[in-house]
């Protein structure tokens, strides 16, 4: 049953696997390391991650000291004042790092200009407010000055360096490397310790080929998950335009040492992965295999709307019953209407909202009626949820016929009408209880037998071996685990006995009464069978494979169906109130046995809840449909 655990293991299991077999591929088939990719190139630091910004300043930064060592080894590594810096690829921070390289310096006291030659986004055009254009490509271009083009970028702590921003597009990008380029960078470099260039990748544009003619060297930044080839190829192209790598920066990094291959990160990274879609895959082929298992369950509409309707047309139009209570029967109401107690009454159906419910239907197929009559009714402001049963011999108003009959004949429906018998029966129940069906399962007895079987049996005890010859039941004394065939003729006992001293005696009270009794405690055990569903989707799976065993109404879906399961896992079932209804034995003019009700449901529902439940107070009662 620990079906959740077992998911998980097998899953770890398949990372494990997955993440070692990735090792070993990466192992034995890599093209080579970052390592030996910048193998004799000097290691200048590492930048570590902050999150304040995508190029955060010194005066509070937390990095601002890694920034000055940055500043310090490259006084150590080159003579030479101009400086590109660059990337072997987008978004590995080579704009941040150019900025805040040239902010240390402006703060150590150096004299330093940066000059903006990637005009993307990712540039450092976007934190100057005073915008690109005049700027490089307009000098390069000779549309502008060194003068006019530059800006002073004023720190918070008086700070200040000159800014060449990129400008406009360039025409020709072969201009950055012309005279015009040439001679500013030599006006500059005449009053500048520093002229940091921020270009743009090496293998992404010619920017910076061009303007590699005029620096003296090149700062490598790299991230930790560079591409080995890719460095190499950067540090080949830099060569090949006269400026080399001075060094490298380990940029955003978590660590301070050398850039190197994290063959075991990625193993472990791929190992995530294969166990996340272990799990993603269990979860679509579970989900597939339900969703079509229960394509096949059988619905029915519910189309209360449809009853509301016939009545209305019937209007007041006086209507022969098809089973009228004899003359004793009409004494016993009229004697309950003349005596001081106000004569039980329907109460009007309440709003949907105010309670979830579930009517459960065991039909009969030889008697072609409803022998099993339970509803199920959760109140959604906190009360505590209550069930009742319908005894089937219950003599109620019949809408199709325009008379009464009993409860049970509901389920044979309206033909004439096209309603059929759930529907029928779910809004009578509704008019009977105040409280209107929300779904409803239909079952006929070998699918109540199958669902009883899937969950295991269900408990039934008693002190007497107990037997029931007309309904097959013959069960020991003490407790027993019941099959789906025992349980069925559990609850559809109506003349049990019992052995006592060693004689068969009749159970005092069995009736029909005591079978809505065994149907209340049966459905019980079966809610407590849900809490030995461990998942979710184990009880999905059952429910599934259930499909052709019962009928649903055509608006309860497979998730609301699961999720109202699944709710009921978290009832105390000693918390069910067991609401049984009063009736009095009578018969009708045919001679059948009929069961009248002696009391409203809406004083059974306050004798158990008094005001908690939300019922009106003071709305009419009236004859219940005697």
């Amino acid at each position: 049953r620990d079906t959740y655990l077992a998911i998980a293991l097998a899953a770890i299991g398949a990372g494990v696997v997955g993440g070692a077999v990735w090792y070993l591929i990466d192992r034995f088939t890599s093209r080579g390391s970052l390592g030996h990719a910048v193998d004799g190139i000097p290691y200048l630091g590492a930048i570590p991650v902050d999150d304040s910004g995508p190029a955060p300043t010194l005066a509070d930064g937390h990095s601002a000291s890694s920034f000055q060592s940055l500043l310090h080894e490259i006084e150590g590594q080159t003579t030479g004042n101009v400086l590109l810096v660059s990337s072997p690829g987008p978004g590995q921070g080579a704009s941040s790092v150019a900025l805040n390289l040239s902010i240390a310096a402006a703060q150590a006291g150096r004299r330093v200009m940066l000059v903006d030659a990637d005009p993307s986004a990712g540039g450092i055009g976007q934190f100057l407010s005073s915008g690109s254009s005049p700027g490089l490509s307009d000098v390069a271009s000779g549309t502008a000055t060194l003068a006019q083009a530059s800006r002073m970028w004023t720190l918070d702590d008086g700070t200040q360096f000159p800014v060449l921003p990129s400008g406009d597009t360039l025409t020709d990008a072969a201009d950055l490397s012309g005279m015009l380029v040439a001679d500013a960078f030599d006006v500059v470099s005449e009053h500048a310790d520093f002229i940091v260039i921020d270009v743009p990748p090496v293998m992404w544009s010619n920017t910076t080929s061009e303007l590699g003619s005029h620096a003296d060297g090149t700062v490598l930044v790299l991230a930790d998950s560079a591409d080995p080839a890719a460095v190499t190829s950067a540090i080949e192209a830099l060569d090949a335009i006269n400026a080399p790598v001075l060094g490298y920066v380990r940029n955003r990094s978590h660590g301070a040492g050398l850039l190197a291959p994290r063959r075991v990160r990625s193993a472990l990274k791929r190992a995530a992965v294969f166990a996340v879609g272990v799990l993603l895959g269990y979860v679509l082929i579970t989900g597939a295999q339900v969703a079509w298992a229960w394509r096949t369950v059988e619905t029915e509409q519910l189309d209360t709307q449809a009853v509301e309707e016939l009545i209305d047309r019937q209007g007041d139009t006086e209507t022969q019953v098809d089973d009228a209570p004899s003359e004793e029967a009409e004494e016993d109401a009229q004697e309950l209407m003349d005596s001081d107690e106000p004569p039980p009454a329907p109460p009007p159906a309440q709003p949907t909202e105010a309670y979830q419910t579930m009517l459960f239907i065991g039909n009969d197929r030889v008697a072609g009626a409803s022998d099993v009559i339970l509803y199920l009714v959760r109140p959604t402001n906190g009360a505590d949820p209550f069930m009742v049963s319908i005894p089937r011999d219950l003599y109620i108003d019949n809408p199709c016929t325009g008379g009464g009959s009993r409860v049970n004949v509901l389920i044979k429906g309206c033909a004439k009408e096209d309603i059929n018998g759930p529907t029928l029966l779910s809004y009578q129940v509704g008019e009977l209880t105040g409280i209107e069906v929300d779904h409803f399962a239909w079952f006929d007895f070998d699918g109540f037998v199958d669902v009883i079987d899937a969950v295991g049996g269900v408990e039934i005890c008693h002190e007497y071996a107990v037997r029931d010859r007309q309904a097959e039941l013959n069960m020991p004394a003490g407790c027993t685990q019941a099959s789906g065939e025992q349980a069925l003729a559990w609850v559809r006992s109506r003349k049990t006995q019992q052995l006592v001293n060693g004689s068969w005696k009749s159970v005092p009270g069995a009736s029909d009464l005591q079978r809505n009794q065994h149907q209340q405690d049966v459905m019980l055990t079966l809610f407590s069978e849900l809490k030995s569903f461990d998942t979710v989707t184990e009880l999905t799976t059952t429910a599934a494979s259930l499909s052709d065993t019962f009928i649903l109404d055509d608006g309860l879906s497979l998730t609301a169906a699961v999720e109202l399961a699944w709710s009921l896992r978290a009832i105390n079932l000693a918390d069910i109130n067991r609401l049984e209804i009063p009736v009095r034995l009578t018969r009708s003019t045919s001679g059948q046995s009929i069961l009248v009700m002696t009391e409203s449901f809406d004083d059974i529902l306050r004798a158990a809840y008094g005001d908690s439940l939300p019922l009106d107070d003071d709305r009419e009662t009236t004859s219940a449909g005697l």
